[in-house]
């Protein structure tokens, strides 16, 4: 089974107030199952973020998030992502329904309560014992 692999576009709130739409590739492998890729492209210098798919499907529903990393739904059907780090935090927003779709295709690959199966724990273990 392949990766499930999106183009979302994003729109990202830049500090004049002003919106940039940003063409951004979501991207899931069932061999790192827990995880989503969000890669933003060379627009913005190749920057690649890895979230927590079950963060992305719980912020469909309400804010979540810790540190570097909120989501919220908000009442247009917009989604937001606040993404932070050294160099400041950036504000995005992406269609609600959008994302919803990504992460059904991801169910489909990988059903939800089934990761742990999907990882290999014996190789893992022997890469860090090896290194």
């Amino acid at each position: 089974m392949g990766p499930v692999t999106e183009r979302i576009t994003l729109h990202l709130l830049a500090p004049d107030g002003t919106t940039v739409r940003l063409d951004t590739d979501w991207r899931y492998r069932p061999d790192d199952p827990y995880a989503v890729s969000l890669e933003f492209g060379p627009r913005a210098a190749g920057a690649r973020w890895v979230l927590s798919r079950e963060m992305l499907l719980a912020s469909l529903h309400g804010p979540v998030g810790d540190g570097d990393i909120h989501f919220a739904p908000l009442d247009d059907g917009m989604l937001c992502l606040a993404l932070g780090g050294a160099g400041g935090t950036v504000v995005l927003t992406a269609e609600c329904a959008a994302i919803a779709a990504f992460l059904a295709a991801t169910a489909e690959l990988v059903p939800l309560g089934s990761e742990s199966e999907r990882i290999d724990w014996d190789g893992g273990l022997a890469d860090l014992l090896s290194a």
